[in-house]
């Protein structure tokens, strides 16, 4: 059975385009949800979709990495000490 990420529809790959847009302008900060939102001009739906739709992009692109943390929201990662903290993060937040 294809994956989901395969069947992705041109509705989501232009939010994804909006969304990874709008995050570049705003690099090397991130972007809290709401502030995603506002700056996309998207719907949260659109905008949760075009996120996923995003990291399956990235994914498959070998582009840098999209992160979110709690103090700086979504934004893309190419320093691989904050790479790696995020990573731990994610694992001791699973692990407990």
């Amino acid at each position: 059975m294809p994956r989901a990420s395969e069947h992705r529809s041109p509705a989501a790959q232009r939010h994804a385009d909006t969304v990874r847009f709008v995050l570049f302008e705003t690099r090397p900060a991130g972007l809290t949800f709401v502030q995603l939102v506002r700056s996309s001009e998207l719907s949260p739906h659109q905008t949760r979709a075009g996120l996923a739709c995003l990291r399956d992009i990235i994914t498959e692109r070998g582009w840098p990495p999209l992160i979110w943390t709690k103090k700086d929201g979504y934004k893309f990662c190419a320093d691989p000490a904050q790479l790696q903290a995020y990573e731990i993060a994610i694992i001791r937040g699973k692990l407990t």
